[in-house]
């Protein structure tokens, strides 16, 4: 009877999380400026989960929170989903190297996954007929997030990996 009740609690407290995240995200580190740029704790947190947990875990977090995101910023809605859930494919991959419970390859991943994620959401607004500066925009605000993302991910994957061991799942099972 416990295993019934189990996976359950391990869905509501990862959902719980991700909801923090959200809301984190859309309030205090959209505030927090570091060289005129923010880091971006969901999509950090997204593909750090994946390396944690799984690909498929991290596509959920990055659907749910995505739409979590677009909801709170007022993008349209998909955006965030659709640039958060393609580097989760980058995370799935890099979880069967030799590196998968190294810190390195969370922050190499996460320095992907920036311009990965920034691209996308440039694409859709260019979609929606804006006007797009790809060249200062890429140099003045993504490039400079890359790094703040990568450091925010020496902080995020061990709390995650942590979180991951107290809420019964093993991580990085191989």
């Amino acid at each position: 009877m416990q295993s019934q009740t189990r996976p359950s609690l391990d869905i509501y407290l990862s959902l719980l999380v991700l909801a923090l995240v959200v809301i984190a995200q859309g309030t205090l580190f959209s505030r927090l400026r570091i060289f005129d740029v923010g880091p971006n704790l969901l999509l950090v947190t997204t593909v750090c989960w994946s390396l944690v947990q799984n690909m498929a875990s991290g596509l959920v977090w990055g659907f749910a929170g995505g739409l979590g995101a677009d909801l709170i910023t007022g993008m349209p809605l998909g955006t965030s989903s659709l640039a958060l859930m393609a580097p989760c494919l980058l995370a799935g991959f890099g979880r069967k190297t030799v590196f998968a419970s190294n810190l390195v390859l969370p922050v190499l991943l996460v320095g992907l996954a920036t311009p990965l994620h920034g691209w996308i959401v440039l694409l859709s607004q260019q979609a929606q007929g804006r006007s797009i500066a790809w060249l200062s925009t890429t140099a003045q605000v993504i490039l400079p997030e890359m790094a703040l993302n990568a450091l925010l991910a020496v902080i995020i994957f061990p709390l995650l990996r942590g979180l991951a061991l107290g809420i019964g799942i093993t991580p990085l099972e191989k």
